[in-house]
């Protein structure tokens, strides 16, 4: 039985494909803090880790979990969720050194609730970072779409999935053919 151990990469270096936003990102938290954005627009495909990525930043941005708030704006689109986040915003962080506002799915929002980020967006607090993930980034407002440091997530070649988790498999001591592997990649 595989193990209940999270695979989800804890690093840039853990990640497989992507090679050229890893980069990308990878130079940008080398180089002085003040020239990270304070908005990250990841976009791409479902499953091929724009949530990931997001985590990573939490990380090297060092924000606690009681800091990161992740909202799936799927459920929570409106105007009412970002004055949520307008609200929290404004505190000091309650154990890390940043807060992280993830909203996933941020293409459905209402173009109301597009309209209040922008705002916030615009000039947050120092210690306020957003990081917006969508399958259709078409669908933001332009606005918010030409204010984030945007970042293209591509889906894993299969080549290199099948050598993940064959490497898996066998680290888990499972036996399993070929053919299942394609089948789940």
């Amino acid at each position: 039985m595989l193990s209940s151990i999270d695979r989800r990469p804890k690093d840039f270096s853990e990640m497989i494909g992507n090679t050229d936003t890893v980069e990308q990102l990878q130079l940008l938290f080398k180089g002085k803090k003040e020239n990270i954005p304070h908005l990250f627009l990841f976009h791409g495909k479902s499953g091929c880790g724009k949530t990931t990525l997001a985590r990573i930043i939490k990380t090297k941005l060092e924000c606690s979990d009681f800091d990161f708030y992740e909202y799936d704006t799927a459920d929570n689109r409106g105007i009412d969720t970002v004055r949520e986040i307008k609200q929290k915003a404004n505190l000091k962080p309650m154990a890390g050194k940043t807060k992280i506002y993830l909203l996933d799915e941020c293409h459905k929002m209402t173009s109301d609730g597009m309209n209040a980020l922008l705002k916030i967006t615009e000039e947050p607090p120092a210690h306020v970072y957003f990081i917006l993930c969508t399958t259709d980034p078409e669908k933001l407002i332009p606005t918010l779409r030409s204010r984030a440091t945007k970042y293209a997530v591509a889906p894993v070649h299969f080549k290199a999935m099948f050598k993940y988790l064959s490497a898996i498999a066998k680290e888990d001591e499972v036996e399993i053919s070929d053919e299942a592997l394609e089948n789940i990649i």
